[in-house]
């Protein structure tokens, strides 16, 4: 497993952050749509993105067509999927492709249907743990790019960071620790 999160944060070397992080820096908005197994990636990296940007959203399965009947050109979707390919996010992104969204996937090789909708991708290394695929490298993906999103978003970012920071303590969001 180490070596599939090294072998992650060498596909995702500077340059090639930068190009994966620039569309959903300047989108409208963006969609994340992911399959069951790689839900860590896709969860991860929705949590973090709307941390630090605004109108990011997870796309389910079961209201795809509702989630995404608002977008359009300017919008990006970042899609997770490996192989054994889930139907729903694979058709899901060529829909909007085919509507002028830009696509950032993080898949696992040049033969995934998603690196055909883009040249905004990353392979990543999948490997096995007992009976199930690591989610491991997808999480590692989604905070690089979370962490690059918003050092290119600059003040942008910080300025959402400490408004939710406001609201959060205003509804006690957070439980005080016990000092013992």
């Amino acid at each position: 497993i180490t070596g599939a999160v090294r072998t992650a944060c060498d596909a995702l070397d500077p340059d090639r952050l930068a190009a994966l992080a620039a569309p959903l820096v300047s989108a409208n908005r963006v969609w994340v749509l992911t399959g069951e197994t790689s839900m860590a990636g896709g969860r991860v990296l929705e949590s973090g993105l709307s941390m630090v940007r605004p109108n990011v959203q997870l796309v389910r399965e079961h209201s795809t067509g509702r989630d995404l009947s608002g977008a359009a050109p300017g919008d990006a979707a970042a899609v997770f999927d490996f192989a054994r390919y889930r139907r729903g996010p694979i058709t899901a992104a060529r829909t909007l492709a085919d509507l002028g969204v830009t696509i950032v996937a993080i898949t696992d090789g040049p033969l995934s249907p998603l690196a055909a909708l883009t040249d905004h991708w990353c392979q990543l290394e999948i490997p096995a743990v007992g009976p199930f695929d690591s989610s491991l490298p997808a999480v590692a993906a989604a905070e690089l790019l979370i962490a690059r999103v918003a050092s290119d978003l600059g003040r942008a970012a910080r300025d959402r960071i400490d408004q939710l920071e406001t609201i959060w303590r205003a509804n006690g969001t957070w439980v005080k620790a016990r000092a013992d």
